[in-house]
């Protein structure tokens, strides 16, 4: 989750950090895909993407967070509460995550597939990335109760927003991202409708 203030401009400094933290994560990335996760070490990443290790372990906290990290929460949350005002909360995160994250994901293909793929076949990412997803829960669940939701309704509404994001990402990443997230997400979001009134979904996914 990147720290700067969704709410205003990222300073010259923010974008030159950001710029590098997505240096090294490429770098990052390319090791692990070559060699494995666990035979990667910080400090030859850093040797590699020219910054020390300690700044590799200020801007990222851990080795899994190379992969984990992305710039995205805060914009996504900024624009769901934006929505709030004219749509329901799931329809919400549906349209902020088709507009921030398809374009994005389209743009970055490669990055966000060895990100997602990494994931996927580590269990320690896969256990940080279940972290990273409860804390966007909570964020979410954050701004439907500032927007009114009661408090409970607001948590069972931010889980199952959250739960639908991670299987359009899983199903946009075993599909080697040949079909655009946007309409995975779409796709994925409807589902929310059927299950709502009890029935069951019939939309299926590779």
């Amino acid at each position: 989750m990147v720290v700067t203030n969704a709410n205003r401009p990222a300073s010259l400094r923010e974008r030159k950090r950001l710029d590098a933290m997505k240096r090294v994560q490429r770098v990052a990335l390319q090791r692990f895909r070559e060699q494995g996760f666990d035979a990667v070490t910080v400090e030859e990443i850093a040797a590699v993407a020219e910054v020390s290790p300690m700044s590799i372990y200020r801007w990222f906290g851990t080795k899994e967070s190379l992969v984990i990290w992305d710039e995205f929460d805060p914009p996504i949350l900024s624009a769901v509460a934006h929505r709030l005002a004219t749509h329901a909360p799931l329809d919400a995160v549906r349209d902020a995550l088709v507009d921030l994250l398809d374009d994005v994901y389209d743009r970055e293909r490669d990055i966000a597939l060895d990100r997602a793929r990494l994931i996927y076949a580590e269990p320690a990412l896969l256990a940080a990335a279940d972290r990273n997803a409860r804390a966007l829960r909570t964020a979410l669940a954050e701004v439907f109760t500032e927007d009114g939701e009661p408090t409970d309704r607001a948590r069972i509404v931010a889980a199952v927003a959250g739960s639908l994001l991670e299987v359009a990402v899983d199903a946009w990443q075993r599909d080697d991202g040949r079909r655009p997230l946007a309409d995975l997400l779409t796709e994925v979001f409807a589902t929310h409708a059927p299950l709502r009134d009890g029935a069951a979904s019939t939309v299926e996914f590779a």
